[in-house]
Formats: structure tokens, sequence, C-alpha cells
């Protein structure tokens, strides 16, 4: 009887890890063109075409419906989300929407990969854009303090992570001389590190 029950219960793990890697499986191989849809788009290797736009993003909820596990794919449903933000210019509310889902993504993602420099940097970036909505549509400054708060950790924790990648050097650069007046003198320090080692690798920022 113990031997039978021993077999059982392998075979109940065995059955449960086995349909662990096939979702797992299933999830990679549905956010492969996604993926490389929008860094074609962000690198200017493909032209961005809002319909597949919505394709791509249709594909990663797809993926992510299989697998909760993989940080790439909120990482990329809130580029997109960037991207839409940056489509629509003459609502701040509907930007405002869409820039808060690219938040809400990238927060998933972080918390499934904190020691990613790049998420950090996206979140950052997404929080800068925020605080501009913000502006355009008059919340209160409570919430920008918030939020403010919120893109010095993330300052920091890129800063950390991935001092010298030059794709997270121009996101601190950039957002960080965007909100210099207003960031704290703790996160003016990391910025001006950042701009320092933006000029020893020549970055046109």
């Amino acid at each position: 009887m113990a031997k039978l029950l021993l077999k059982v219960t392998f075979t109940l793990l065995l059955l449960s890890g086995l349909v662990w890697l096939a979702r797992v499986g299933i999830a990679d191989f549905l956010r492969l063109a996604p993926c490389t849809y929008i860094e074609n788009v962000e690198s200017g290797r493909e032209r961005l075409d809002p319909v597949q736009l919505l394709v791509s993003r249709e594909q990663l909820l797809s993926a992510r419906s299989w697998d909760l596990s993989n940080p790439l794919i909120p990482e990329y449903l809130g580029q997109i989300a960037i991207i839409q933000t940056q489509l629509i210019t003459l609502s701040p509310l509907l930007q405002a929407k869409f820039i808060h889902e690219a938040i809400d993504y990238f927060d998933i993602a972080i918390a499934l990969r904190p020691n990613s420099a790049y998420l950090w940097a996206g979140r950052m970036t997404a929080g800068s854009m925020l605080l501009e909505i913000n502006a355009k549509s008059g919340r209160d400054k409570q919430f920008a303090a918030q939020e403010l708060s919120m893109i010095a950790t993330a300052l920091r924790h890129a800063g950390e992570l991935g001092p010298w990648e030059p794709n997270v050097l121009t996101q601190m650069v950039r957002v960080g001389r965007l909100n210099y007046a207003v960031l704290s003198p703790e996160a003016r320090v990391l910025v001006d590190s950042a701009v320092a080692r933006a000029g020893k690798l020549t970055l046109t920022i």
C-alpha cells in the first residue's frame, strides 16, 4: 500500500511538472513574435503600425494567460502601453489610463525580477511620463509627491544595477534632467553621477 501511494504521488508530481513545463513553453513561444516586433520598433528597424501594436498586445496577453511567472511578458506589455501613451497626444485622461497600465505592468515585472536595471529604468520613465500627464490634467500635489518618491527609488535601483548600461543611463539622464528641479538632493546626486557616466561613454542624450 505504501509503495502504491508513493508511485501515485510520484506520478502526480511528474504530471504537474510536465504541465508546468508545457505552459511555460507555450507562453515563451507566444511572446517571441510580439517581443521581437516591439524591439524592432524601438530600435528603428521597423515602422510602428498601430494595428500590429494591438495584435502584439493581444499575443502577449495570451502568453501571460499561460504563464504568470515570466517577467518578460509584463515588461513588454508595459512598453506597449508607453507607446500607446505617446500616440495619444490630445487626451491627457486617455494618456493617464495607458501610462497607469504601463506602471502596473512594470511593477508586476519588477516583483518577478527585482534585479533588472532595465525594468527599474522603465518604471522610472513611466513615472516621469505620468507626472507630465498629471501636470496637464491638474491632479493633486500629494499624488505628484508620491510618484516623485517612486521615481527616486527607481533611479537609485537602476543606477545600482546597471550603472554603465547605455539604455539605462539614457533614461536616467532624461528623467533626471526633466525632473531635476523637484527631485530631492539625494536623487540629484544620482542624476549628476549618471550624467557624468554618460559623458564618459559619449552618449548623445
